[in-house]
């Protein structure tokens, strides 16, 4: 069973991204983190990390989702961390220090998308 973190959204985004998650992953273990503690409780676990751009709540990095990605491979260069966001510019940014290929809100129900949410749980 793949265990997923939607990191840093918003209720409404969350939900969303829940649904996506339950629809391409059936069975996954979904949780929702918006604090550091939270996320910190998951640390050394095999994670599937959905990280906002902005991230809604309060994390040591502030609130860009690009810094909690660059920390989060600075210590584990292999973990499966996906950026959601609809703006190229910051896909570009993620994937550059290490991120798989991400998507956007816009995009949640496509094919592209579930590809990529897919490959990512993969390995």
């Amino acid at each position: 069973m793949m265990k997923v973190l939607l990191v840093g959204h918003c209720s409404p985004d969350a939900f969303m991204l829940k649904s996506m998650v339950e629809r391409v992953l059936p069975g996954s273990e979904i949780h929702t983190v918006n604090d550091q503690q939270s996320l910190d409780d998951h640390r050394g676990e095999d994670v599937l990390w959905l990280v906002n751009r902005i991230l809604d709540g309060g994390f040591d990095v502030g609130e860009s989702g690009l810094d909690l990605i660059q920390s989060r491979m600075d210590s584990l260069p292999d973990a499966r961390v996906l950026l959601i966001s609809d703006l190229a510019p910051h896909q570009e940014t993620a994937e550059s220090i290490g991120a798989r290929p991400g998507f956007g809100k816009k995009g949640l129900y496509d094919k592209e998308s579930e590809s990529r949410l897919h490959d990512a749980a993969q390995g």
